[in-house]
């Protein structure tokens, strides 16, 4: 298993980007992800998933607004703690 610690979102999302994933996050039109996440398309186009700034990830899911709203729960319950 690799670890690796990130200072940032974007360098988590350049970690994704450089394995052939594609940060997907302009596909929700006027929605936004929530601060510190982004949504990311998987590197055969298929499947979607969210990355928080430290590098946690959500499963995979064909419907984007499905991560939308994981990654706002993932929010809440962040925030919550």
């Amino acid at each position: 298993m690799r670890v690796v610690l990130y200072e940032s979102l974007a360098e988590v999302i350049e970690d994704h980007e450089s394995v052939g994933a594609t940060c997907a996050d302009g596909m929700l039109g006027i929605k936004v992800m929530p601060s510190g996440y982004s949504l990311m398309l998987n590197a055969d186009q298929t499947h979607f998933y969210w990355v928080r700034y430290d590098g946690l990830e959500s499963c995979i899911c064909w419907d984007k607004w499905a991560c939308y709203r994981g990654a706002k729960r993932d929010k809440e319950l962040d925030e919550g703690r």
